[in-house]
């Protein structure tokens, strides 16, 4: 049986940010997580508070048997475990754990929008996508 489908957005730009994306992926492995595919790492300029250090960034796909709702409290708490510190909103982060996608569900609430809304205005995101649904295909 299939379990539901989603796309991960991984970011970091605080300390060793290749160090924490791998703990990303380490620690989503151990919470039951599968982790389909990766796409390569980028380096990208921070956009929405751009006063700060570049970010590296990642997309995984993986597949859950949590809904959306605890897969967002999932994330939550390990960005906590991994290291993240409660600063500002969009500004410099130890490790930043987003849902892109999941399956082909639609929602608005005020902890969770999906897709997420970053997807319709931030080039990264749609360059690591299409090199994610290019992958899917080989």
């Amino acid at each position: 049986m299939n379990m539901p489908r989603a796309i991960l957005s991984l970011g970091s730009n605080l300390g060793d940010r290749e160090g924490y994306l791998g703990r990303a992926c380490q620690e989503l492995s151990l919470a039951g997580l599968l982790l389909l595919r990766r796409t390569a790492i980028k380096n990208t300029k921070a956009l929405i508070k751009e006063d700060q250090p570049d970010f590296l960034n990642q997309l995984l796909l993986i597949e859950t048997d949590l809904g959306a709702p605890a897969l967002l409290m999932l994330l939550k708490a390990l960005e906590k475990k991994i290291g993240r510190k409660k600063r500002e909103r969009y500004g410099p982060r130890e490790i930043d754990l987003d849902i892109l996608t999941y399956e082909n569900l639609q929602l608005s609430t005020p902890y969770l929008t999906l897709p997420h809304p970053g997807l319709k205005d931030r080039p990264y995101l749609k360059e690591l996508m299409t090199e994610l649904t290019l992958s899917e295909r080989t």
